[in-house]
């Protein structure tokens, strides 16, 4: 796989924004005989500064996010994050074969290590595998620290590797949220941050028209769409099928073609 050179390069912005960040204290400390409120300022807007990248999904001031393929057609790249489940995956499958659709699983390493079957049916039925951590700490993930990160990315690489013998060349970060520690690491290990261009909210919507129309009126070629499994399992386990059936209908419909691009067209 050929990773974007500036995947490799660190980005202007994040030089600037650690930058400010370490002299801010100094301001800081100058401007503290003229003004409490004018000496806290620096800190304040360091302090954005630094989340705003980090909360911010599709941010590239870290460095790049991929989000878009450059296409002449009408496809779209379906990603599909947080299996395999014994509840959705094969079902999924099966759905994705209906309208003959390729698409990609950005899978937890936990839930991989527990149902290696579907990752070698993922792959056996021609769909790609993605790193998306090994324990999705959703919650915790975008103030991990730098060994953290790392031990999360390696530990699903691991995974993923005992699998049949594709590789996982992309990662997307849980809930899409990343500090200054994920590019260097992703960058040593040669993977891509997958962002999106549109979501359907499935992991917030209870409607699952409303998921798929969300996803129709903001869709173009070469959109990355992202879509979950494993959602309200208990009290309405076909969910997540409702979304991904209607969201495949009303796009194969507008003539769309879901595919898995090469990763020279990808895009920031």
């Amino acid at each position: 796989m050929q990773i974007n050179p500036q995947q490799d390069n660190p980005s202007p912005m994040r030089a600037l924004l650690i930058g400010f960040a370490l002299l801010a204290p100094l301001i800081s400390l100058a401007l503290l005989g003229t003004s409490v409120w004018l000496a806290i300022a620096p800190l304040v807007v360091s302090h954005m500064l630094l989340l705003s990248p980090t909360l911010v999904a599709n941010s590239q001031w870290w460095g790049p996010v991929f989000n878009r393929f450059e296409t002449p057609a009408r496809e779209v790249w379906l990603t599909i994050d947080d299996g395999p489940s014994t509840a959705h995956t094969t079902k999924i499958l099966d759905l994705l074969a209906r309208f003959d659709a390729r698409a990609t699983f950005f899978v937890i390493g936990e839930n991989a290590e527990r149902h290696p079957h579907l990752i070698t049916e993922i792959l056996a039925r021609g769909h790609a595998l993605a790193n998306h951590t090994q324990t999705h700490p959703r919650f915790s993930f975008w103030c991990a620290s730098a060994a953290k990160i790392r031990r999360e990315i390696d530990r699903c690489a691991e995974t993923l590797r005992t699998t049949p013998e594709r590789a996982a060349n992309y990662f997307r970060a849980p809930a899409g949220m990343k500090n200054m520690f994920v590019h260097p690491a992703l960058a040593r290990r040669r993977l891509a941050l997958i962002g999106w261009t549109v979501r359907g909210l499935d992991s917030v919507k209870g409607d699952a028209g409303g998921v798929a129309e969300r996803i129709e009126q903001r869709v173009r070629p070469g959109a990355i769409i992202l879509l979950h499994e494993g959602l309200r399992v208990e009290n309405d386990p076909e969910f997540s099928i409702r979304c991904l059936e209607l969201t495949l209908q009303r796009l194969t419909a507008h003539d769309y073609k879901f595919v898995i691009p090469r990763p020279e067209q990808l895009r920031m």
